[in-house]
């Protein structure tokens, strides 16, 4: 009789248990709360393990452990991430990416990535060409052969921007236009904007143009 009512006694404290934790989650429930079952659980453990192991974001959407172990940005993806103007540029006109290459860096072909936007803006057609280049001197070449010299300035994170003033010239658009232009020493992405005002070309550079923070450059805090 006695080993039987051993045997019982671990039942009864497991059903005892089952029915407190029943009680206490139509509590939590009755107050507003979600049910909350093991999987969630395991996924908040997850969620805050990833956090503290990869508290950064590159900008490929990968997470690291610092942003010095993030890629630099590359290719269009990375081109959408430096340019953050480049999203309003897409909606506002048609962009699409030509032809790359290594020929003549004094034309369109010397760029490692390309892409050109053309929209009605402000009443005026404008072009906008982000680009790529594998060494950052040959987009400045291209813009130093407008005959415009860059304005240097420092930036807030330090870095120098060389900033070229329009210029009216002939385009790859068949008319001659004016041309403005801007890059970030040392790196290879560049930006210009045309249109067949000057004033015109510089507001859209301005507004389509901003190349992000450089302490951003790879990525960001979770």
């Amino acid at each position: 009789m006695r080993q039987r009512r051993d045997r019982v006694t671990p039942v009864l404290f497991a059903i005892t248990v089952m029915l407190a934790l029943t009680v206490a989650g139509i509590i939590h429930v009755a107050h507003g709360g979600e049910v909350i079952g093991p999987f969630a659980v395991a996924d908040q453990v997850s969620s805050t393990t990833k956090q503290v192991n990869t508290p950064y974001v590159c900008w490929d959407g990968n997470g690291s452990g610092s942003l010095t172990r993030c890629p630099d940005p590359r290719g269009a993806d990375g081109l959408k991430w430096v340019f953050p103007g480049y999203e309003n540029a897409f909606r506002s006109g048609d962009c699409a990416q030509g032809e790359t290459g290594d020929g003549d860096p004094s034309t369109s072909s010397g760029h490692r990535l390309f892409v050109e936007c053309s929209m009605s803006w402000r009443g005026t057609q404008v072009y906008l060409h982000y680009a790529y280049w594998s060494e950052w001197q040959t987009g400045q070449r291209k813009y130093a052969a407008t005959g415009s010299t860059p304005r240097i300035e420092q930036r807030l994170d330090g870095a120098m921007s060389l900033s070229w003033r329009p210029r009216r010239l002939p385009t790859p658009h068949g008319e001659a236009s004016w041309v403005t232009a801007e890059m970030v020493q040392g790196h290879g992405w560049s930006v210009a904007a045309y249109a067949g005002d000057g004033e015109v070309a510089r507001q859209a550079l301005h507004e389509f143009g901003e190349i992000r923070d450089l302490r951003q450059w790879r990525g960001l805090p979770r």
